[in-house]
């Protein structure tokens, strides 16, 4: 009964972990890589944060045009000597008013004094507005730098997504190149052992075939290589990364993308949403030259130690006796004139940075059209590349299989048999880094058109 159980507890581990394997190592299509990616990778999640902060620094510029309203509370004791004469009440001093008539009185007082001040710019010669709209601009800025990103990010998964392909192909490519020499190298030793073939045949075979699996090792590592480079964008376990190479080696008929580079291109989108904003930053430096009118008011209640009889308390309470109260209601213009002899200069200074920021849209537009001309004519002779280079890999291992009845039927030496063997397998590894050059030049193509449809359609 006892290994009746056990045998039942193994059965259901088995097949929970068979079971969990075949979850975790499953095909993994292009688009399911860039979804990952977009949701995980930490490039990404600055650029989103950098959106919220410019978002943030949008309400932080409408807050700025409320009333701004201060309150000041205080309780004080010190003296109250008074002195005559003049003086500027610049910022970090304090103010005395005192009676030199009070005499045999203590020398200090309390005091108390409390205000609530308000200064509401109603009017700035339109500056407000366009500062509200530099920070809208610079959150419209903050999202086409995260599809810049994202962009980037899309062009470097496909990268390392076609680099694993590549890999595989070659590893592939490697196995059927050590299961060819194993087959000459058994074929080799079956005739010398017959008489048919000199001893030599095994040995040169033998040397072929070791040559071959210290090829399939090299691969090996480089395709392990290959996968732990995606699961830097990509979080998966680097053995659970299953690619199928079919459609690496095929291009698939009718599947097309844009033709041309579109005006909403990540690139360009950026740069244009800087010239709003650099033409913003001057307009607001003209506005400059023009003062601002507030609605001011305020309310103060102040206290003293000394009576109106001149007799001095040196009680801290004190200070909230003899209170009076005030109120102070008006407009104010302030112009400064600094700033506004200024605003000349900093207006032309931000007329030729927007100018240089229209430069630069126009040379990445240029950029950007002439790179899509150029890598839309290479994929097309490298199209015609591959028909060639299947049709050759195809033609070689036709005359592979000719040779190799020739050979077992003793008609041509072992010699012979490799060059063509070799010949096999130069045809097929050139026919793959034909295909590899070809999936660079889309991913190139796809990036400078900023449609990856045609990538997302071959390997899905």
């Amino acid at each position: 009964m006892i290994k009746y159980q056990l045998y039942l507890a193994m059965t259901f581990l088995l097949l929970v972990s068979t079971r969990s394997y075949s979850q975790n190592d499953k095909h993994i299509s292009i688009s399911e890589a860039w979804d990952a990616a977009f949701a995980n990778y930490p490039g990404l999640t600055e650029k989103k944060a950098q959106i919220r902060e410019s978002e943030y620094r949008k309400t932080e510029v409408k807050n700025g045009f409320l009333p701004q309203v201060q309150v000041q509370l205080q309780n004080t004791y010190g003296s109250y000597a008074g002195s005559s004469g003049a003086f500027f009440p610049l910022p970090g001093i304090f103010n005395v008013s005192g009676n030199n008539r009070l005499n045999g009185q203590p020398d200090a007082a309390a005091n108390s004094y409390g205000s609530v001040l308000m200064d509401w710019k109603l009017y700035e010669f339109g500056k407000q507005r366009k500062e509200v709209e530099a920070a809208k601009y610079a959150v419209e800025e903050a999202g086409s730098n995260f599809n810049v990103a994202k962009l980037q990010l899309q062009t470097k998964v496909t990268k390392l997504y076609i680099n694993i392909l590549y890999n595989q192909s070659k590893l592939e490519w490697a196995k059927e190149n050590v299961t060819r020499v194993k087959e000459i190298l058994n074929l080799s030793k079956s005739l010398s052992e017959a008489g048919l073939k000199p001893g030599a045949d095994t040995l040169l075979a033998s040397s072929s075939y070791l040559q071959t699996l210290a090829e399939l090792d090299d691969w090996n590592g480089k395709l392990s290589s290959s996968r732990i480079q995606l699961t830097e964008v990509v979080p998966l376990l680097p053995e659970s990364i299953l690619l199928s190479t079919n459609r690496f080696l095929t291009t698939l008929a009718g599947i097309t993308g844009t033709d041309s580079v579109s005006n909403a291109h990540p690139y360009l989108d950026v740069i244009g949403t800087r010239i709003l904003y650099d033409r913003t930053q001057e307009q607001i430096a003209a506005r400059k030259i023009f003062p601002s009118v507030s609605l001011l008011g305020g309310l103060s209640s102040r206290g003293s130690g000394i009576g109106k009889d001149g007799t001095a308390s040196t009680g801290w309470s004190s200070g909230f006796n003899n209170t009076s109260n005030n109120y102070l209601v008006g407009v104010g213009l302030t112009w400064n004139i600094s700033s506004a002899y200024n605003s000349t200069v900093e207006r032309k200074r931000a007329g030729q940075k927007l100018l240089a920021t229209r430069s630069r849209y126009d040379l990445q537009a240029l950029e950007l059209n002439t790179g899509f001309q150029s890598v839309s004519t290479r994929i097309d002779e490298q199209l015609k590349q591959v028909m060639k280079t299947t049709q050759a890999v195809q033609n070689a291992r036709n005359a592979y299989d000719l040779y190799l009845s020739r050979y077992e039927s003793g008609l041509i030496n072992l010699t012979e048999l490799l060059q063509i063997q070799l010949l096999l397998q130069q045809s097929e590894k050139i026919n793959i880094e034909a295909y590899q050059q070809l999936w660079e030049q889309e991913i190139l193509r796809s990036e400078l058109s900023g449609d990856f449809n045609k990538i997302s359609n071959q390997f899905k």
